[in-house]
């Protein structure tokens, strides 16, 4: 005997009583409604039948009398109506339904999903209205705009002088780094003020190293005795760059990836552990507002890919003319502006064997050590001695440590 059917009926009459008694849980209290759990059973009974019978046009004739028998309930009675809502998932259960027979778990995965979205309705509501700004709202929608529409159109081949310039390619890794900084930035938005300096340092780290290591010097020069606090805690901001960088090498070479697991994470992990021991015995935290702009808005990120473009030309270039020495000169300049758009551009030479481990893994190395001299120098200019010494210790304690691990994992030429 063939239990294959009464195990996916069974499936069916479980999913359908699921998402029905979550409709009829949302209901008002004396409020009437047509669909309840029974109904749900019955589509999702009606859906598995389908599936198990295998024939598309007795299939597509039921599911259209289910559906006209939902647009019919509705139409007559508007006000007591199972809502649109309710409708879409009553028609969807069907679907889930005749899935059962063939694609089992991501039916029933899809029947465990649909109940908790319909239950999070509260939740997605007080999210929407309480938790996200229309500026928020309306930049990302106009960046997912962009993303949707111009990514799948953009030419997937090399172009340019020495092939270095792949649109998609270059767009794909703008969309990486944005969406890493739009998670950065909601985080600090949300869990930085209400814990404190710390985490809201670490969290904007994700955002902008240096635009937290510009805030904290700010503070600094307003607050001269909480010198050593700000330059310990923008130490902790700047350990989150090497697990960032690694993230973004990874997508794009992870052989490159491998080599630099080791020194990247360390060095994230000396600077979160140092400065942490050291900020937890100073005075109480000053305040301190980390202010950024959503990073999820179009210029900065038309900006950012502009950037790593003339990165990836400059690396490029030099690698073609000056071999290994240009590449390490390429990357020292493009630290100035982006360790990620260093980061990224010799990694894609990595992909392309273009370029080994070893002088890669020293030239995003390098290429870390002259952004850190940047943020060095400008929060000495923005803000004090004190906060710029504490500062410079952590980032060099930080970049000895890559660099002997590095040493340590065999991959630096001496």
């Amino acid at each position: 005997m063939d239990l294959t059917v009464f195990k996916v009926l069974a499936e069916a009459l479980g999913i359908g009583l699921l998402v029905g008694a979550e409709r009829y849980r949302d209901r008002e209290e004396g409020e009437k409604k047509t669909a309840g759990v029974r109904t749900f059973a019955i589509f999702a009974l009606l859906g598995a039948v389908c599936g198990l019978l295998d024939q598309p046009v007795y299939t597509l004739v039921t599911f259209a009398a289910l559906a006209g028998l939902v647009l019919l309930g509705y139409q007559r009675n508007p006000a007591d109506s199972i809502g649109f809502t309710t409708e879409f998932a009553a028609l969807l259960v069907f679907w889930i339904g005749y899935l059962l027979h063939i694609h089992e778990a991501a039916a029933i995965a899809l029947g465990i999903v649909l109940t908790i979205f319909l239950a999070s309705k509260q939740a997605l509501h007080e999210f929407v209205r309480d938790q996200i700004s229309m500026t928020e709202f309306y930049a990302t929608l106009k960046f997912l705009a962009v993303v949707l529409v111009i990514y799948p159109v953009l030419p997937d081949r090399d172009l340019g002088p020495f092939g270095f310039f792949n649109p998609r390619e270059i767009w794909g890794l703008v969309i990486l780094v944005s969406s890493i900084s739009y998670l950065g930035y909601f985080l600090t938005r949300w869990l930085g003020a209400k814990r404190g300096l710390r985490v809201g340092a670490i969290m904007g780290g994700l955002v902008s190293t240096t635009a937290t290591t510009m805030s904290l010097a700010e503070r600094a020069k307003s607050t001269p005795e909480a010198g050593r606090l700000l330059g310990t805690v923008a130490v902790m901001a700047n350990s989150v760059q090497g697990p960032r960088l690694l993230v973004l090498v990874w997508v794009v070479s992870r052989v490159l990836g491998y080599s630099l697991a080791l020194p990247l994470a360390g060095m994230g992990l000396a600077g979160l552990l140092g400065s942490w021991l050291l900020s937890r015995k100073t005075d109480p935290d000053p305040n301190v507002e980390f202010t950024f702009e959503n990073p999820y808005s179009l210029t900065p990120a038309l900006k950012f890919g502009a950037f790593l473009v003339a990165v990836l030309f400059l690396v490029s270039a030099a690698g073609a003319w000056f071999g290994q020495t240009g590449i390490f000169v390429a990357a020292a300049i493009a630290g100035l502006g982006s360790a990620s758009a260093a980061a990224l551009s010799v990694a894609g030479l990595v992909s392309a064997d273009q370029l080994s481990l070893a002088p890669a893994g020293l030239a995003v190395l390098l290429a870390i050590g002259v952004n850190s001299l940047t943020k060095w120098v400008l929060s000495l200019m923005a803000g004090t001695r004190e906060m710029a010494l504490w500062l410079g210790a952590g980032l060099l304690s930080m970049l000895a440590a890559g660099v002997l691990l590095f040493l340590f994992s065999g991959e630096l030429p001496i």
